[in-house]
């Protein structure tokens, strides 16, 4: 394959921009990407007892689980095989080749359409492996090795000959599982709004480019694959993608260490913002903005209790006792009776409102969030990442990664901070003593008379 360099980025950028991304992003890229990895980790003890020291041996091997809700794509991954199994290894094939993929993936996004090409792939060498270790003693095996043409390489010898270009497609897939790690992280990044990390903006504009050089390799690497498997001797010259794949993950991880370091930056401002806030009187939305969006937009909240609508949450916690709950997705069943339970006795004095801390994120994080929430019911703040005012709520509020409750008054300050394990219905919360809050609500209510009296006097002046 002659070096791919007819095409630079700005010129990729132009293809690119003409093929659409028409699907709604629900597909589960994360899951498929685990099971791809973990496929690649278990390819790699075979090849190093076939091959030894051609660096495919890893360390101990922890598998990650998929979603429980994932379904293979087989369909399409069985296309993407088709598109790239028998080509011809030459430069304008496998840009053409690699065109026809994005388009025919233009119902994914550019993350998904990577993964989706590499785990075609990696279904292609997974199986190609596992048959080469088990055919020797195994009938069915080896009906299919001969299928596949793979009995001429079982002995070692027939590999040997292969080991420099096993080694290099070897390497060419860590380092394609590298770079789409990283897109993933900025793509989990971006949530938390470009105006809270201005260094997103271009390194997101660059992800489809990205995305064309990881398809382009992995369509590099299954000439590369297709020409062991036929025992030819010519290899494909993979030293130009692999260069090119080396650039961009150093650049991705350069642009990552740059995005984190505002987020940081973020976290700061927000953690102060904060602080000053409780000094004064705020108002309930300008401490939720602070604490979940930062320089974002402030989103509606999801109502648990009403479809997931989204609600104005000036209008819904107007007046009334906000109760945050903070915490991940996972509540345990005896947490969930806990707010059921609080939510009837607190009735129309207050509001439970979850405010969601994910470490990892998924598709399902959201769906987890969104079951149990309308389990109790609860409002859910829309932010399924990271927060711009995690680090207050780690250093005021001593969250620790278990659930905690923070009850903030109608006069917008704090009153109580607990564990949701150490929550026994409303007797917990001094502050729903019927006493303190008929006190609260009158002093409420005649500051608004006063209000509405001085306003009266100015009208009729």
């Amino acid at each position: 394959m002659e070096a791919p360099t007819w095409y630079n980025d700005e010129e990729i950028m132009n293809q690119m921009d003409a093929i659409p991304v028409t699907g709604d992003g629900r597909f589960d890229a994360e899951s498929l990407f685990i099971l791809v990895d973990n496929i690649l980790k278990h390819t790699a003890p075979i090849v190093d007892s076939f091959l030894p020291g051609t660096q495919a041996a890893m360390g101990k091997i922890e598998d990650m689980n998929t979603s429980a809700f994932f379904s293979s794509p087989l369909c399409t991954l069985k296309q993407i095989s088709c598109m790239m199994d028998c080509k011809a290894p030459g430069v304008v094939d496998a840009h053409e080749t690699t065109l026809s993929m994005l388009h025919m993936l233009s119902n994914y996004s550019w993350d998904a359409r990577a993964v989706m090409t590499l785990a075609a792939f990696a279904l292609c060498f997974g199986e190609f492996w596992i048959l080469m270790r088990i055919h020797s003693s195994n009938q069915l095996a080896n009906s299919l090795a001969f299928l596949k043409r793979l009995p001429v390489l079982a002995e070692h010898p027939g590999l040997q000959k292969h080991r420099q270009a096993l080694s290099e497609l070897i390497n060419l897939n860590n380092t394609t599982l590298e770079v789409i790690k990283c897109i993933f992280e900025l793509e989990k990044l971006s949530n938390y709004g470009r105006e809270n990390v201005p260094a997103l903006s271009k390194t997101m504009d660059h992800i489809p480019v990205d995305a064309y050089w990881v398809v382009r390799t992995v369509v590099g690497c299954s000439a590369q694959l297709t020409g062991v498997t036929n025992d030819e001797d010519q290899s494909v010259d993979l030293s130009s993608l692999a260069h090119n794949l080396d650039r961009i993950l150093n650049n991705l991880k350069k642009q990552l260490n740059i995005c984190k370091q505002q987020i940081e930056e973020t976290e700061m401002e927000a953690y102060q913002m904060l602080r000053n806030l409780f000094q004064i009187h705020p108002k309930m939305v300008e401490v939720f903005k602070a604490l979940c969006y930062g320089k974002s937009n402030l989103q509606p909240l999801i109502d648990g209790s009403n479809e997931f609508n989204e609600v104005n949450l000036d209008i819904v916690l107007k007046h009334k006792y906000v109760l945050l709950l903070i915490s991940g997705p996972d509540i345990s069943d005896n947490d969930l009776g806990t707010l059921k339970q609080l939510h009837r006795e607190i009735g129309n004095r207050g509001k439970i409102v979850w405010v969601p801390i994910v470490g990892q994120t998924s598709i399902d994080t959201e769906r987890m969030f969104r079951i149990r929430g309308s389990e109790v019911p609860l409002y859910i703040v829309q932010r399924f990442v990271g927060i711009p005012g995690i680090k207050f709520i780690r250093e005021e509020w001593h969250f620790r990664n278990e659930p905690i409750v923070v009850v903030i008054n109608p006069k917008v300050r704090v009153e109580h901070c607990i564990s949701l394990q150490q929550i026994k219905g409303i007797n917990s919360f001094p502050c729903f003593r019927k006493k303190n809050i008929d006190v609260l609500v009158n002093g409420i209510c005649r500051c608004a008379c006063q209000c509405l009296c001085v306003h009266c006097e100015r009208t009729n002046v």
